[in-house]
């Protein structure tokens, strides 16, 4: 079976399928666990009933619930391509003030 919203309405939520899958991946092992702690026999009836893991992150995700934070190395680097960026144009603006 399918899973809804497909990979190509997902890719909205992420910069790529690698860190969708990775997402999905982890939420689902974290809300496995979850379910796991807490299994009483009331609650396995009760859990039988609900979402498979993988299908409730992906709705998560869709929702806005769950998200990602890039780690400090490539926001170290994106910092730094706006650094860049700026003292390109600030060098430009200053070559077309000479003229």
């Amino acid at each position: 079976m399918m899973t809804k919203p497909g990979i190509t309405e997902l890719d909205k939520y992420v910069d790529s399928r690698y860190t969708l899958v990775s997402m999905v991946a982890k939420r689902a092992r974290m809300i496995s666990m979850d379910r796991r702690q807490n299994e009483t026999v009331e609650n396995a009836a009760k859990n039988a009933a609900l979402d498979k893991p993988v299908t409730q992150a992906v709705n998560e995700i869709t929702e806005g619930t769950v998200g990602y934070i890039r780690s400090e190395a490539v926001q170290k680097a994106r910092q730094y391509e706006q650094e860049k960026i700026e003292a390109i144009s600030q060098l430009d603006a200053e070559a077309s003030d000479a003229e």
